[in-house]
């Protein structure tokens, strides 16, 4: 059966397969504001559970706000400072040639809301914020698995997780790190949800009915330019490009 896609949503009688999920994730910054079906919403969270570990130690846990609008209020009002502190110092040349891909039409009003933070407010809109954590002291393993190196790892498989999934149902998810990447903003947001010390809030999820339309995205490097074989330096060739013998 022919696949059809509506505003990167696929339709209800065309199954998604991983690969249509992985290429169709985009970060979506506009939603409507409708409310995701509690069913809907429980796959997304269940997918996370399927989080590799080390020991399967599971050094991640998340806070899923949905009914505390004061809270997204505030996760979005810190992603706005940040983002004018970080695009608000940039000269207009640098960043718009790193968005060379949005349409030369729409690219000042993009560089425009990058500088004055209004591209990151979405989590107020979002229907569901999740919040994730990660630790590196909770458990009784006998030696210390860095937060950097493992925590913070697995908790960005689980974030995945839960985008690819709600990808596939349709709706769209967006990820940011501004509400939490200054310690003093991290801290307000910890004490707001009575994160114990232990645990570090890694980065948020906004998840919701997506209220726009974006593009395929930005085009890719091939695999010869991500990957090498054997050795650093030489090149990875996909098979259809190999030179017959």
């Amino acid at each position: 059966m022919k696949k059809e896609w509506k505003y990167g949503k696929p339709s209800k009688n065309a199954p998604v397969t991983v690969q249509d999920a992985i290429r169709l994730r985009r970060s979506i910054r506009r939603y409507t504001g409708e409310r995701i079906p509690d069913e809907d919403l429980e796959k997304i969270l269940d997918a996370a559970r399927y989080t590799p570990s080390p020991e399967n130690m599971q050094m991640y846990r998340f806070v899923v706000v949905r009914d505390d609008q004061e809270t997204k209020n505030l996760i979005a009002d810190l992603a706005v400072e940040a983002a004018k502190e970080t695009f608000g110092t940039f000269p207009a040349e640098l960043t718009q040639g790193r968005i060379w891909y949005v349409p030369p039409d729409r690219r000042p009003w993009t560089f425009t809301e990058m500088r004055d933070g209004s591209l990151f407010e979405y989590p107020r809109y979002a229907d569901v914020v999740i919040v994730a954590c990660a630790s590196e002291s909770f458990h009784d393993a006998p030696i210390i698995y860095p937060l950097n190196l493992f925590g913070s790892i697995c908790v960005g498989m689980a974030l995945m997780k839960m985008w690819l999934m709600a990808t596939a149902l349709g709706y769209g998810a967006g990820y940011q790190a501004f509400p939490i990447m200054d310690p003093r903003r991290n801290e307000l947001i910890a004490d707001r949800l009575g994160i114990p010390r232990s645990w570090h809030v890694v980065a948020t999820l906004s998840i919701g009915v997506r209220g726009e339309e974006r593009m395929i995205g930005p085009s890719r490097l091939t695999l010869e330019g991500l990957f090498y074989k054997e050795r650093w330096g030489n090149p990875y060739v996909r098979k259809a490009f190999l030179e017959e013998e």
